[in-house]
């Protein structure tokens, strides 16, 4: 049988992990003290479904994805941690970055002709 504490607890980390959040990090974005996320990952507390939804939504996961325990937590690509730090950001900074992102990858690929 599944211990579902267990599993609640290790996944929160590896998805923070994945996501390339540090905890002070993920608690920021999810509104909620370090320290409550340390005791979640630490298996001290258990986060009620609320708190589960707002680390979820930081971390872009679904309840379904989260809650499939015969799945691992796969590496996270160069992209899906772009989309993370992009998560809480405001539609200026997005639009702000997306024209930095371009003007490199011009300069970039102006160096390989």
């Amino acid at each position: 049988m599944v211990n579902v504490s267990e599993q609640v607890r290790i996944k929160v980390k590896e998805y923070r992990k994945r996501a390339g959040l540090t905890q002070e990090e993920l608690a920021f974005r999810a509104d909620m003290h370090v320290s409550f996320v340390s005791e979640i990952e630490r298996g001290v507390k258990k986060p009620s479904i609320e708190s589960l939804g707002k680390l979820l939504s930081v971390l872009n996961v679904s309840f379904r994805e989260f809650f499939d325990f015969e799945v691992k937590v796969k590496p996270c690509s160069a992209i899906e941690k772009l989309l993370n730090e992009l998560h809480s950001r405001s539609e200026r900074e997005i639009e702000l970055i997306h024209g930095l992102t371009k003007q490199i990858l011009t300069f970039e690929d102006e160096g390989k002709k």
